[in-house]
């Protein structure tokens, strides 16, 4: 392609970035190499059918689509359908790949990394120098070490705050207690505060626990990146030194919607 020709294209191109987590069905533009302001939709089984509609119905054809899907397999064939229909243009459905972006899996089987935790380590080796370790803190708390030239070392994955509380309520005598509201101390003076203050110093503890053995096997002290919906609560409780980056999946899709290009 020409040289010039390309610069023009990256600049005027408008594609669409689609995150759908477990709860939330979340979007933006790639406009000139901006991510436009995040919107979301809630996604649930009912309404699987026309959420494509609800979402885009009133937005032009982008140049093209990538979509991270880790919650609703359905939504992939309804999504793929109205925007063949409506757009004449096929999604590309991203999955966790064995070396690509400068990113080599740790998994034997590398589709079975969450395309979610992929695109985090994508985003966060493709933005910030360094070895890193990388706490997604939604319906599940996920955490993976990666080093500074991409080699992911694995990660660890855990209930997040609100399904701890819900099994522990589920399985007991205990009675329903309200969820967790922000920083708490760590012993409890009430079965509410205990089991709250339990579900969120055990997920700081794992997290600090991950970063020393980070620690030691990269030789030095990686940076911690929190993200999610509930990351802002996770990082009230730790003691180590932490950077917020909410929106890291998206920038794990621009990084693969741009490059995807060349």
């Amino acid at each position: 392609m020409d040289p010039l020709k390309h610069q023009i294209n990256c600049c005027t191109e408008r594609k669409l970035l689609i995150d759908i987590g477990n709860t939330n069905l979340k979007w933006c533009w790639l406009e000139g190499g901006k991510r436009t302001s995040l919107q979301y939709m809630p996604h649930r089984r009912e309404a699987l059918p026309d959420l494509a509609q609800r979402c885009w119905a009133d937005s032009k054809r982008p140049e093209a689509v990538f979509i991270a899907n880790v919650a609703a397999p359905a939504l992939n064939h309804h999504i793929d359908r109205w925007m063949r229909h409506n757009w004449m243009l096929a999604p590309s459905f991203l999955v966790s790949e064995a070396d690509s972006f400068g990113v080599q899996n740790a998994y034997g089987r590398p589709e079975q990394l969450g395309v979610d935790r992929w695109l985090t380590l994508v985003a966060v080796h493709n933005q910030y120098p360094g070895p890193a370790c990388i706490v997604d803190s939604g319906t599940a708390i996920t955490i993976d070490v990666i080093r500074e030239e991409g080699q992911h070392l694995g990660g660890v994955i855990l209930p997040g705050f609100e399904l701890m509380r819900g099994v522990l309520l589920e399985n007991t005598h205990i009675p329903r207690v309200q969820s967790i509201q922000g920083t708490l101390n760590i012993l409890g003076k009430d079965t509410e505060s205990a089991v709250a203050s339990a579900c969120l110093n055990a997920a700081a503890a794992l997290v600090e626990r991950v970063f020393n053995t980070a620690t030691e096997m990269i030789g030095k002290c990686p940076d911690v990146f929190m993200t999610g919906s509930d990351a802002v609560l996770l990082q009230s409780a730790l003691t180590i030194p932490t950077k917020l980056q909410p929106e890291l999946v998206m920038l794990g899709l621009s990084v693969v919607a741009t490059r995807k290009d060349k």
